[in-house]
């Protein structure tokens, strides 16, 4: 399951007209803590009972939703080795993080 689930089924409630569905999950993000979201991306059902999810949000839906959630102000994802870092450099307008910058560096 990807982010295009989540967008599937964003589509699917704008076009029957369920609009409050399509709030809640965009405002899914201000009532799941960063400790949750990480459980849920470990694959931990308990978290989806102590969240009180209503019942057409599915287990799915949130896994889905927590695999492609990106908590802002942690850095940016770099470009060659794929993890968030704060530190590094904007090249090109892509981010490489100081790590990969350092082996660049040192291949010269």
């Amino acid at each position: 399951m990807s982010n295009e689930f989540i967008e599937e089924k964003i589509l699917e409630f704008t076009r029957k007209g369920d609009v409050e569905k399509v709030k809640f999950i965009r405002s899914l993000h201000k009532r799941i803590m960063p400790s949750q979201l990480d459980r849920i991306q470990k694959n931990d059902k308990g978290v989806y009972h102590e969240l009180f999810m209503p019942k057409w949000f599915t287990w799915e839906m949130l896994r889905a939703w927590a695999e492609n959630f990106e908590a802002p102000g942690r850095g940016k994802k770099c470009i060659l080795c794929d993890t968030k870092s704060e530190n590094g450099i904007d090249f090109n307008e892509r981010f490489i993080c100081e790590n990969c910058f350092v082996r660049l560096k040192q291949l010269e």
